[in-house]
């Protein structure tokens, strides 16, 4: 009887190979990448990247589909800056500053393929999207607080109360955060309402660290929470039938130095502006409603001992026989004020022509 045979099993020499898959969780820490790169590389990537032109926000006329292209470039860099920042600790500790220095939701941007703002779209996903930003910067990640600079929001008429209220509580969190542009945008049956509203959120804080804000009139409250503010931008809004009214500020913003208004309003607030010591920049906007700014307005203004600049903008075309006497109205003014303080003064004129929009300015050099 032949013994029975064993069979052996030999163990392959291959690797085995492990599956595999892509996680579709927020990507936290690097732990994997390249620990480091050489100066010069670091300094060539950073080439590719150079520091943005002054931002479009702070000029006094810009027409929301350039403010939103800017916002969607800067989204893709972002994205690119986020993508990089996961292959090397080096380059995270670089690219984190410039990640999250804005918070914007504004129409014309694009959220998820889409832009805000179509036909198709509710208003609910502008608060969305704010919502969804302001939580990454100050509850998921909180020390990306301290990086951002820059606030464009647009509030829509959907959950305002919570909305504002929690924006009130973020820009608090903000320590770097120096310029401001919110409008808000409700249905004009709710105006009253909903001012009484505004008022009550910002009032809790305030925000000592912001220096530039572009508001709607219908946001005109936040600026009673800025007492450090310099630079204060009043636009129309359309969803606000009263008008925006200088003496709210009065005892507030003591450091305003640039201040752009309507002129309609200038006709009723000139004494105010007194209250106003510092102010050296005054830009007027005047549209089709109104558009005849009184002589006995621009004599006033010469009560303002430190004004260097007057930019008179116009939203619609204009004869040269009124954009001289426009402009001459400004130069007499500022010619008397440059007796007192021989310092170099500046008019400017902004007006529509042949579809774009056209500057004409005078400078008076210092005596």
């Amino acid at each position: 009887m032949q013994p029975c045979r064993t069979s052996k099993k030999v163990k392959s020499t291959r690797p085995r190979h492990r599956r595999t898959g892509v996680d579709n969780a927020p990507i936290g820490d690097n732990t994997k990448g390249l620990p480091i790169l050489p100066d010069e590389l670091l300094l060539e990537i950073m080439l590719s990247y150079p520091v943005s032109m002054p931002d479009p926000l702070s000029t006094n006329i810009q027409g929301y589909l350039a403010v939103a292209e800017e916002t969607n470039k800067h989204l893709k860099r972002r994205a690119i800056l986020t993508a990089l920042s996961q292959t090397c600790k080096n380059l995270r500790r670089f690219f984190r500053p410039y990640i999250w220095s804005r918070i914007e939701v504004c129409s014309g941007m694009h959220v998820f393929g889409t832009a805000l703002g179509d036909a198709n779209q509710n208003h609910w996903k502008y608060n969305l999207e704010l919502v969804r930003q302001l939580e990454i910067v100050t509850v998921r990640d909180p020390s990306l607080a301290q990086y951002v600079k820059l606030l464009n929001v647009e509030i829509t008429d959907y959950s305002t109360r919570r909305i504002l209220t929690e924006l009130a509580r973020c820009i608090a969190l903000f320590p770097n955060l120096r310029l401001v542009k919110l409008r808000i945008s409700l249905p004009s049956r709710r105006a009253d309402n909903q001012a009484a509203l505004k008022g009550k959120a910002f009032s809790r804080y305030s925000y000592p660290q912001i220096h530039q804000v572009i508001v709607s009139r219908s946001a005109f409250a936040f600026l009673l929470s800025c007492p450090s503010v310099r630079s204060v931008n009043v636009q129309d809004s359309r969803e606000w039938p009263g008008r925006f009214e200088l003496r709210y500020l009065k005892g507030f913003c003591t450091h305003l130095e640039n201040l752009a208004i309507g002129g309609a309003e200038l006709e009723s607030e000139v004494e105010t502006l007194q209250a106003f010591p510092k102010l050296r920049t005054l830009a007027l906007k005047f549209n089709y409603f109104y558009y005849e700014p009184s002589l006995e307005a621009f004599t006033a203004l010469g009560t303002l001992k430190h004004l260097k600049t007057i930019n008179l903008i116009w939203s619609f075309s204009m004869g040269n026989a009124s954009r001289q006497l426009v402009l001459d109205f400004a130069v007499q003014l500022l010619r008397k004020l440059q007796k007192e303080d021989k310092e170099e003064k500046e008019a400017s004129l902004t007006y529509e022509a042949f579809g774009c929009q056209k500057t004409e300015r005078i400078r008076l050099p210092a005596l």
